[in-house]
């Protein structure tokens, strides 16, 4: 599946199964523990083995996996080695981490399963990208190292290069103005004032293909009332410039930190 992901670490606390070589978490819709299977959207199998903590997601409904790899902690904060994810039970990528941080081979699949692109990264940065139309002819070449970027039609021609992945955008003034909006029209909850609760939520978000936002979820929790604000501000954002994927808009991923202090 084609889409722009900004971040995708999930924190959570822990809920262990005793006598068992295995930790299983289970997750709400909004990624909150919960130790009801019966209410659980996704589950975690962790496993530790040579050092390293292994973990499978999966759909509680269908047991269908959504995603495996490993990491150097426990709190799944640091990825090391290859992560594979999934859709639909077919990979739709795949990349290899180092230090948490992505070093090595990267290839991302059409939906009907066939390879996407590749790109390989050292310390965090591409160095180059290869990209394929559905037969597997070349459609696009970037070598960065040679100053290469060329994009192909499918009989092999060469056609007008344009930029592969255009990230999705605030409308007025991008990050800074982003910023700006919440910062205007963030409210502090009365009750939360007068109790003396602050602190950090963080929020994920959608921008669809069309630039609307959708699928706001509290990633990190404050407390209910805080919440609540900050589900609702970001909900009020005007609608974005969606993010390109090779031509075409793609749903993207966002995760921001709302700060509530007086």
């Amino acid at each position: 599946m084609k889409y722009l992901i900004a971040t995708l670490l999930i924190f959570t606390k822990v809920f262990l199964f005793a006598q068992t070589h295995a930790d299983t978490i289970y997750l709400t819709e909004n990624l909150y523990v919960t130790k009801s299977i019966d209410s659980s959207e996704y589950y975690k199998v962790i496993k530790k083995e040579n050092g390293l903590y292994f973990v499978s997601e999966y759909f509680t409904q269908s047991d269908s996996i959504k995603m495996s790899g490993s990491f150097k902690d426990y709190e799944r904060t640091i990825r090391e080695g290859e992560f594979v994810f999934y859709e639909k039970g077919m990979i739709s990528s795949r990349a290899n981490y180092k230090g948490g941080i992505l070093n090595g081979l990267s290839s991302n699949y059409y939906d009907s399963g066939e390879l996407f692109y590749t790109s390989n990264y050292i310390n965090d940065i591409s160095q180059d990208l290869l990209a394929y139309y559905k037969d597997g002819t070349l459609k696009r070449k970037e070598i960065h190292s040679e100053g290469i970027k060329e994009c192909y039609k499918p009989n092999g021609e060469k056609a007008d290069f344009y930029e592969f992945m255009v990230p999705a955008t605030y409308p007025n003034g991008g990050s800074t103005g982003m910023k700006k909006y919440i910062a205007e029209n963030l409210r502090y909850p009365d009750e939360a004032v007068e109790k003396n609760i602050q602190g950090k939520v963080t929020i994920n978000f959608l921008v669809s293909k069309t630039g609307e936002i959708t699928t706001v979820k509290v990633k990190k929790s404050v407390h209910h009332l805080l919440d609540k604000e900050a589900i609702r501000v970001i909900k009020s954002m005007p609608k974005w410039n969606p993010g390109m994927l090779d031509g075409e808009a793609v749903d993207s991923y966002f995760t921001i930190p709302l700060n509530f202090n007086f």
